[in-house]
């Protein structure tokens, strides 16, 4: 009898019957901005977020087809052609009935009501996920069985499954508004900025986006299998995982979770990353620099050790300009730097042919890809031109060009801000300073923090900045970043790109049912967008993953970041 009994001890300790408990350390190049689902905006934190919280569907990663995941199955979708939402739409869903949140309570539609009304506090800073939410009116919550709820619309959107259901995860209500403040205003008071909201609302939002949130055991909490457990700034983030947890008891590939323990190890230097790896303190290094990558690749002792990936990916690198920056406020002067961008020689040395050129912020991957916008060439003679004809000249003979600006003589002297540790960022930045020298533009180079260099970007507090936008396998929702509404601080306009016309059309493009219109919208907003210059597009990269052996893992693919670490398992 006692050995049945600590049997099943054993069992209920072991989250999958015959793993035995194992650690997978990762590597990451930076600290993610918090790990508040709503309001963090890194790569990073949503790629540990997944670990921690759950969203009602989530993206096949090898079909790119929606597949449930929280959710019992896909949504009921009907269009209205009654009622208060005549001409709309709706989404019924049911959560799964085994989910609870980790206080044994159920995850139930109330969550969701309240993670969309979280989503829509005017003073909660969501950023352009509030846009991406826009078009959900009303959540009603079945009062015979709250798991299920619906989700209307006064609009039928063409991307209004993959919005209402991947987009976001659900928080529990119970931890991230205890006093349950959001239940007295409705959607649609929410929705309406002219409503000033009362003391109590306020004072949620300053709550909802203080610090504990983001990185503080206790208070990021998901109904993911893993909980937080540890995070030192610069250091180290660890989740560990729950024993208890209820996607156990379900047959859903989504929710299958197999090491007991992930570290995310922050290390901004690549060298002691790979020292690290050679140890055997990390699992799995991303984001490898190519020269590296292709030397590791070609070292036997690497080779010994080391599984090598380079799937393609849904993602861009760009240099963002600052147009509220009077230096940089006219196209020509931007389309000048563009010009000594050279994008081939960024794709051989910097990504050894392991990329392809970037040319408009819809990837090459999608049947909308603009193919007849060339892009700007490397033109060092042209873009002497533009600059000149902007009114820049070297009137004091220091090789640095130079205008009146409201009645004071400025010189053509930019800032670069990049990420400490990335060396490919950094390399980008040295090409271009030589370049824009001989263009009489003095340009400096600025490396900081990850976190940093988001803050800075958010804030518009920048010249020139280099990032990278990762997107999802579905259908570009433009809005977040090319609208002007969301031209705001955390927003993902950070260049003041927009008017009335390219509004108009990103509005429409989540509108219009028929793809064909929606693929000719999609190419002329292309075209409207590269004209302005408001980036740099540079390079899709392939991911450059380096992964020890000794995992099972199914195959890697586009889906950022190329790989689920919860699906490791120990061989």
């Amino acid at each position: 009898m006692q050995y049945v009994i600590t049997l099943l001890i054993a069992l209920f300790c072991f989250p999958i019957l015959g793993q035995k408990d194992f650690t997978i350390n990762v590597h990451e190049s930076g600290d993610p901005d918090g790990l508040n689902p709503l309001t963090s905006k890194a790569a990073n934190a949503e790629n540990i977020e997944d670990n921690l919280f759950c969203r009602l569907l989530e993206f096949n990663r090898e079909s790119f087809q929606l597949e449930p995941a929280l959710a019992v199955r896909r949504p009921i979708i009907k269009t209205l052609d009654k009622g208060k939402y005549k001409g709309g739409m709706s989404l019924s869903y049911e959560i799964h009935p085994k989910a609870v949140w980790d206080n044994g309570s159920p995850v139930t539609g109330n969550d969701y009501l309240f993670t969309i009304k979280a989503l829509k506090h005017q003073k909660v800073e969501s950023g352009g996920r509030r846009l991406r939410a826009e078009f959900i009116v009303d959540v009603e919550v079945d009062p015979s069985d709250p798991k299920k709820f619906t989700i209307y619309s006064k609009k039928v959107m063409f991307m209004a499954e993959a919005i209402s259901g991947n987009s976001f995860h659900i928080l529990p209500e119970y931890v991230y508004d205890a006093k349950k403040v959001l239940r007295g205003i409705s959607i649609p008071e929410l929705d309406d900025k002219r409503k000033a909201y009362s003391e109590a609302v306020n004072e949620f939002a300053d709550d909802f986006n203080s610090a504990k949130y983001s990185s503080e055991e206790g208070f990021v909490v998901g109904c993911g299998p893993y909980r937080l457990v540890e995070w030192s700034t610069g250091d180290l983030i660890s989740l560990e995982r729950k024993n208890d947890w209820w996607g156990d008891q379900v047959d859903n590939k989504y929710l299958k979770a197999y090491p007991s323990k992930i570290n995310y190890h922050i290390i901004s230097s690549i060298g002691w990353a790979f020292s690290k790896f050679e140890k055997g303190e990390l699992d799995i290094i991303r984001n490898v620099p190519p020269k590296r990558f292709k030397e590791a690749k070609e070292d036997e002792a690497y080779l010994k050790m080391t599984e090598f990936h380079d799937p393609s990916q849904f993602a861009y690198h760009y240099l963002a300009f600052n147009s509220r920056n009077p230096k940089l406020s006219d196209k020509r002067v931007r389309e000048a730097i563009a010009c000594a961008v050279d994008q081939d020689r960024i794709v051989n040395e910097l990504f050894g042919g392991a990329a392809m050129k970037a040319k408009t912020p819809i990837s090459p991957h999608r049947m909308h890809y603009n193919i007849n916008i060339k892009g700007v060439t490397y033109d060092l003679d042209k873009a002497k031109e533009l600059l000149a004809k902007a009114g820049w000249k070297d009137s004091d003979g220091d090789d640095i060009l130079d205008k009146k600006i409201d009645g004071k003589q400025v010189k053509l002297r930019l800032k670069y801000n990049y990420n400490k540790g990335n060396v490919v960022r950094k390399a980008i930045g040295e090409m271009l300073k030589t370049s824009l020298a001989e263009i009489g533009i003095k340009m400096d180079l600025y490396p900081i923090d990850f976190a940093d260099l988001l803050a800075t970007a958010n804030e518009r507090n920048f010249d020139i900045i280099a990032l990278a936008w990762v997107n999802t396998p579905g259908s570009d929702d433009l809005k977040n970043v090319w609208h002007t509404s969301s031209d705001v601080d955390g927003g993902g306009n950070r260049v003041g790109f927009g008017n009335a016309r390219t509004d108009r059309m990103i509005d429409e493009i989540l509108v219009t049912l028929d793809e064909q219109h929606r693929k000719e919208l999609y190419l002329e907003l292309q075209e409207e967008i590269v004209a302005e210059h408001p980036y740099v597009f540079l390079v899709v990269p392939n991911q450059l993953i380096m992964i020890r052996k000794g995992f099972d893992y199914p195959e890697l693919g586009p889906v950022s970041p190329g790989f689920v670490v919860r699906w490791f398992q120990q061989k």
